[in-house]
């Protein structure tokens, strides 16, 4: 999802993000013979998916998790804690390194809320973490839209309601969620990323 939304951010509305088009890594920082956006959307991925999905991986190899599903309640908390500390982590070397890519920033950080979120409440109930991301990401293009006047974004946000839907019937079916569930995981994800949108940028 943070790939998906910075990917989208970056290339169809660049005029969203503040000093992105002016800011150059040094020579002697560019780790691989790209531009600046790929460097980043590259460290991003690795941070934010390939890291994590490696943790899970670990995990579940230790049998600290008895399934790469985390189907049981138990099993999704030690998980969303660690993915919580590498998004945490992500956001403050990004907020050390670049500083001036706010709203780059404020939504990693805004993620990392939504897991730790996730963590608490998997205490003692299964929120739909599926549903709080899709819907983060609604929420962010639709706020990216309104408060910065990034009119490219409604076809991403069309796709991002469609896929909320479908992962929404998806996750019903496998019995993975009640409806309580996903609805909440829908308005929590919603609201926290406007909520940082609209007061951090």
């Amino acid at each position: 999802m943070p790939s998906y939304l910075l990917a989208t951010l970056m290339y169809l509305a660049p005029e969203s993000i503040s000093n992105l088009q002016a800011y150059q890594l040094p020579s002697n920082e560019q780790f691989i013979q790209l531009g600046f956006k790929e460097n980043l959307l590259f460290l991003v991925f690795l941070s934010t998916f390939l890291m994590p999905a490696s943790l899970i991986y670990y995990l579940y190899k230790l049998k600290i998790i008895a399934t790469l599903k985390m189907e049981e309640l138990k099993s999704r908390r030690i998980p969303y804690f660690l993915t919580f500390l590498l998004y945490l982590f992500f956001g403050l070397f990004l907020k050390y390194r670049l500083p001036i890519l706010n709203e780059i920033i404020v939504c990693i950080f805004s993620i990392a809320f939504c897991l730790f979120l996730v963590f608490v409440i998997s205490l003692f109930w299964k929120i739909s973490a599926h549903a709080i991301g899709i819907s983060g990401l609604i929420g962010s293009f639709i706020a990216f839209n309104l408060k910065l006047g990034a009119d490219r974004l409604f076809y991403p946000i069309l796709i991002s309601i469609i896929l909320l839907g479908l992962i929404g019937s998806a996750r019903l079916r496998l019995n993975a969620h009640t409806p309580l569930q996903i609805f909440a995981g829908a308005v929590l994800g919603f609201v926290v990323s406007q909520i940082a949108v609209y007061v951090f940028i």
